[in-house]
């Protein structure tokens, strides 16, 4: 596993322990103090390697390859991929995803790519508002993902951001997601989600999740999108909008896993040439990660959007549900969060 970045990548853990659980030895790579998955009681082994944004990282994670017989690279991050040229580089590049979008009949945004910054400031009046900005390919840890942008004045006061630009009209909807494994031009594992909450909130990461029953024509459209690709996918959509393709583990993955799905072991198995059956997520399984979560809550508590017995209601505990970097028999990941955090604030008041 690696991500290369601060450490704090939770689709990391969720991949370390879906290993773990299927027999699996993962190891981490580790590039900074605090590393959660390298915390998870299920960590065979903690790799120190550069950062992504050095030129090291590529030649520490080969030289760990070099000395070790491991099955699989697994990038957790977009960044981590496209250092690595790992499989699966086209598909996060937003350029070349318009492309095999439209192939596949799904639709995206409407959008438009911008060379470099300097180039998108002088269209800064020209833009529908509001917008969402996202680097053509993040490629740096220093990348944000996702920026909603509301106004010419807003964009402006943004700091400079290195590389091409999309910039999509921002779409309102259900957020949905299909997940799962695409192997020699077939879904071996399916999972279907919708999105209860997110965080942040225009334009955040799922926080809140329940698994849905499927949907065969998407399917199909997807195995053309991922053609030629092997392994591990999510494709996130807004109403019926493609709006982002992650060819790697991910965030929510702990939810694919509790629906019957452990997508990193699948993938592992088929890499090992093992028959595999096609297995397809149950639905009505829930997901939360409780720190975004939390955060989403009281967000939306202190705008007026949500009364204080609708947010109790939404903090219920519900019986199966599966959790984030949070659990019981493997605290690490959640203490070295909170370890990281403290940190934060302790360099915020020296």
């Amino acid at each position: 596993m690696t991500d290369g970045g601060s450490g704090q990548n939770r689709s990391a853990v969720a991949a370390v322990r879906a290993l773990a659980a299927a027999g699996y030895l993962p190891s981490v790579t580790v590039s900074g103090l605090f590393s959660l998955a390298a915390a998870s009681r299920h960590c065979a082994a903690a790799i120190p390697v550069p950062d992504v944004d050095s030129p090291g990282y590529a030649q520490g994670v080969c030289a760990a390859l070099d000395a070790q017989p491991y099955l699989a690279v697994l990038p957790a991050s977009d960044a981590a991929l496209v250092a690595l040229d790992l499989p699966g580089a086209d598909l996060v590049d937003k350029a070349s995803l318009a492309e095999r979008a439209k192939k596949a009949h799904l639709p995206l945004p409407e959008q438009r790519i911008f060379e470099s910054w300097g180039a998108l400031i002088l269209a800064v009046h020209d833009l529908e508002y509001p917008v969402v900005l996202k680097p053509t390919i993040r490629s740096t840890s220093r990348q944000a993902a996702v920026v909603r942008v509301d106004s010419p004045q807003q964009l402006m006061q943004m700091p400079t951001a290195d590389g091409a630009v999309v910039v999509q009209r921002f779409v309102a909807g259900s957020m949905t997601a299909v997940s799962g494994v695409v192997w020699a031009g077939r879904l071996v594992a399916t999972v279907h989600q919708r999105y209860e909450r997110i965080w942040p909130l225009d334009a955040g990461v799922a926080c809140a999740l329940e698994t849905t029953p499927g949907d065969s024509g998407l399917e199909e459209r997807l195995v053309h999108l991922l053609q030629g690709y092997n392994g591990i996918f999510q494709a996130q959509f807004v109403g019926s909008f493609l709006v982002d393709v992650n060819p790697r583990v991910y965030g929510s993955l702990p939810l694919a896993v509790a629906a019957g799905a452990n997508l990193p072991a699948i993938h592992c198995d088929l890499l090992r040439g093992e028959e595999v059956s096609p297995v397809r997520g149950a639905a009505g399984v829930r997901y939360r990660w409780l720190e975004g979560d939390l955060r989403h809550l009281h967000a939306m508590w202190r705008r007026g959007e949500l009364g204080l017995p609708a947010v109790l209601s939404a903090l219920r505990p519900r019986r199966g549900t599966a959790h984030s970097v949070e659990s019981i028999s493997d605290p690490g990941p959640a203490l070295s969060r909170l370890r990281y955090a403290r940190s934060g604030w302790s360099g915020r008041t020296s």
